[in-house]
């Protein structure tokens, strides 16, 4: 296993790498402290199985390279870090498929626990954010990323992801990314299941 971490600070980096390579002795663990470091080992031979991103990066005050992040497959790869997040940030990253969030303030426990949900297919929002996502005007955090839509109309037509990447334009990799995302923001194992659970309404 792959894992990059994104953050300008070194010593969050170097907190988060001890901590993952102690609980997954066997991952490499890389990191980078610029966009531009970022980018190097993203575009680089090295697949990458996860990303941990900061989203306050100096270099990035206008949270492009985010954005570019959450608008791609590699948001259902993502983990998000960060000191203080708004909630509509956090609603917004939610809905274009990211994984999950945990705050630098988070104690080893919380982060192991949100590291084991995203690798069990779920999404991880601490409950406090959870209750403030959910009892904002807008209500559910499900305010999927138009893309995202796409795919979800798609699946519920019953189609297959060959199907879908022709339709959309896409890789078979890529709308596999997507659809991945999809099962764990609606929480549910399978596509038979969100399927289900779409047209129910529950």
């Amino acid at each position: 296993m792959n894992i990059l971490i994104v953050d300008d600070h070194p010593l969050t980096c170097h907190g988060l790498t001890g901590l993952l390579s102690a609980i997954h002795p066997t991952s490499r663990v890389h990191s980078a402290n610029t966009v531009a470091q970022a980018r190097a080992v993203m575009d680089g031979p090295t697949r990458l199985d996860w990303l941990f991103l900061d989203i306050n990066l100096p270099d990035d005050p206008q949270r492009e390279f985010v954005r570019h992040v959450w608008d791609s497959p590699w948001a259902g790869k993502t983990i998000l870090i960060s000191a203080d997040t708004p909630v509509e940030l956090l609603r917004a990253a939610l809905g274009a498929g990211v994984r999950g969030f945990i705050s630098k303030a988070a104690d080893p426990d919380q982060i192991v626990t949100c590291f084991s949900a995203v690798r069990a297919g779920e999404v991880f929002v601490p409950e406090h954010l959870s209750r403030l996502l959910n009892g904002s005007p807008d209500g559910d955090i499900r305010s999927l990323s138009p893309r995202l839509r796409k795919v979800q109309v798609c699946l519920l037509r019953g189609a297959s992801n060959k199907l879908i990447a022709r339709e959309l334009g896409l890789s078979e990799y890529t709308v596999k990314e997507y659809v991945s995302s999809l099962l764990a923001y609606h929480r549910v194992k399978n596509r038979l299941d969100l399927v289900l659970k779409l047209q129910g309404g529950s």
